[in-house]
């Protein structure tokens, strides 16, 4: 006798790992804007010379719906036992990363993850009709995503920072906006998913959570 089970409604959202790496980069662009000075005229001057009206051409990703629900899957079976402080691993190569993306309403379309050996580069494109000031243009960015030596979550690499064809300094990652930074963000990112190590390479992104014993 077969049994029919229903299966469980699918979740939006493509998990922490993904979104984190893309608010990384949103957060260089608004630290990057709150450095900038203040005043209407120098904000006109910044419209017209550093966010322009045109968006980059992202790479080609178009994973299907199949795709998207197997990465959501594999990522949220690594979320729930992080979550629950059990030892887990997870392997995600660029496809499904950028099937991740793809099905997050905010980022489909304007994100594209690449991975080359051990270095993943992180490009956007989004236009900022949010912002009335800038309705009509685009920021667009990209940067180079390395793991530390160690594994450490707390020591991921970003270099190579490029916001609408200018360079950000690699320094902007310990940049302070109030009690605010990049750095502070990872380290919050990695406890709240019980992140033990962050590496890449293989042309893969590899996640190992903390098991119940192991020391934080």
């Amino acid at each position: 006798m077969t049994t029919w089970i229903e299966p469980p409604p699918p979740q939006r959202g493509m998990g922490c790992f993904a979104k984190g790496c893309l608010i990384l980069l949103a957060l260089f662009i608004f630290l990057g804007c709150a450095f900038i000075g203040g005043t209407y005229v120098a904000l006109r001057y910044l419209k017209a010379e550093y966010f322009p009206q045109t968006g980059v051409v992202l790479p080609a990703a178009t994973p299907t719906e199949e795709e998207q629900r197997a990465a959501m899957q594999k990522w949220r079976e690594f979320e729930t036992r992080a979550r629950e402080h059990e030892a887990a691993r997870v392997e995600l190569n660029a496809d499904e990363l950028n099937a991740l993306i793809a099905s997050e309403p905010l980022w489909r379309d304007k994100a594209h993850v690449a991975i080359d050996g051990d270095a993943a580069k992180l490009k956007v494109s989004i236009p900022l009709n949010e912002v009335r000031w800038l309705r009509g243009h685009y920021m667009n960015g990209e940067c180079t995503v390395q793991s530390g030596p160690t594994r450490d979550p707390g020591n991921i690499r970003i270099t190579s920072i490029v916001v609408n064809d200018r360079p950000v300094p690699d320094e902007a990652l310990q940049w302070q906006y109030g009690p605010w930074s990049v750095r502070r963000y990872i380290n919050d990112w990695s406890a709240d998913v019980n992140l033990k190590t962050f590496e890449i390479r293989d042309n893969k992104v590899i996640l190992e959570s903390y098991g119940p014993n192991e020391r934080r």
